[in-house]
């Protein structure tokens, strides 16, 4: 799609990005590269974070008011950088949002679905509800497709256990039956799971390519506004601002400032 051109002298694509913790990071920073003249509001949900333990009711009920403050701080369109709250929540707040809500399963369904033989690891509620295996088969009949939880993933990266030898050793546990079927794909579905890449593809080996929701940046692009000069980033956390801080900045490089604490819908 062609990106418009800014209207008005100063006035920025104002994107919303939301997680549950640091793992939507890895949109954020994808989107940014992209768009760096746009203005930026992520917000992570670190005082429920993980989500995939959860019932679906339950994440459907914090995303609602996530995409809510969301919008007061005027955001143009939203992402929803979580593979949980996109498999379970996408359509409510969807249906109810006044501006776009993308979602980051599409994306690695679209990358995965030329292959014959594809394996998704994802939270617990990701993986129960189908969502990749149901999009993958829709787009190709005969694929076949693994899917299995790897719930630890995410606390090892909310507390800077990725490139640890506990990381590795976990990885191989989640991982050996997937690597028996050979996979010629791995979606990693969850925006948490990136950051474990090394350790997953040193166990899975160069023959499964890794996919995960990088593509998109693409897919927003008709929604963005070509602006002159820098955007700017502004982050907020529903619990603990200072330890989220120092993990944006150990492990996805993000100097997130002076994260803002929003408790007002715990």
């Amino acid at each position: 799609m062609t990106q418009k051109k800014c209207s008005a002298p100063g006035r920025r694509t104002r994107i919303g990005v939301f997680d549950s913790g640091i793992g939507g990071l890895t949109v954020y920073k994808t989107l940014q590269k992209k768009y760096p003249f746009c203005d930026f509001i992520y917000y992570a949900d670190t005082a429920h974070v993980p989500y995939g333990g959860k019932s679906g009711k339950t994440i459907i009920a914090y995303t609602e008011k996530i995409v809510s403050f969301l919008l007061r701080k005027k955001a143009d369109l939203i992402v929803c950088a979580c593979n949980t709250a996109s498999a379970v929540a996408l359509e409510s707040i969807s249906r109810n949002s006044p501006v776009p809500v993308h979602g980051v399963i599409a994306a690695a369904v679209g990358d995965a679905a030329v292959f014959s033989r594809v394996a998704v690891i994802g939270t617990k509620l990701t993986i129960k509800s189908g969502v990749y295996e149901k999009q993958l088969k829709k787009i190709n009949k005969k694929i076949k497709v693994k899917s299995l939880p790897a719930p630890l993933f995410v606390p090892l990266v909310e507390e800077g256990w990725s490139g640890t030898d506990v990381a590795e050793k976990v990885t191989g546990i989640y991982l050996a039956p997937i690597r028996r079927m050979r996979p010629e794909a791995l979606i990693m579905g969850c925006t948490h799971y990136p950051i474990l890449r090394r350790e997953i593809a040193d166990f899975m080996g160069p023959k499964t390519r890794l996919v995960d929701s990088s593509s998109l940046a693409e897919a927003i692009s008709g929604s963005v506004r070509i602006c002159p000069g820098a955007g700017k980033s502004s982050f907020y956390v529903s619990d603990d601002p200072g330890h989220f801080v120092k993990m944006a900045k150990k492990i996805m490089k993000v100097s997130a400032g002076r994260a803002q604490l929003c408790t007002e819908f715990l």
